[in-house]
């Protein structure tokens, strides 16, 4: 299993370092409801079809709405398929917005 990250440790590296990417692995209409700014919506049913969106050398932290299950498979699907720098976000939106 990845590890996890909190929100303040993801604050750090994007305001340290551009190669960040924040993936929304929700559905759209969860995406749309409420969603942290500057992330991709990218349900993880459809994640295995955009990894060639994705640079190896990036840190790259999923997000769903708790930072539980799906985050965590779906770190655990991108770190199986070579991306090296994968993380779940603990806590998920709901840590995000309060």
């Amino acid at each position: 299993m990845r590890t996890a990250i909190t929100k303040q440790q993801v604050q750090a590296l994007h305001d340290n370092y551009t190669g960040v990417k924040l993936i929304d692995i929700r559905s759209a209409p969860e995406h749309e409801k409420l969603h942290i700014p500057g992330t991709t919506n990218i349900p993880s049913d459809n994640l295995p079809e955009r990894f060639s969106e994705f640079n190896k050398e990036e840190t790259i932290v999923c997000v769903c709405n708790h930072g539980k299950e799906r985050s965590q498979q779906a770190a655990d699907l991108l770190y199986n398929a070579g991306f090296k720098n994968t993380f779940y976000l603990e806590g998920g939106t709901a840590t995000w917005s309060i």
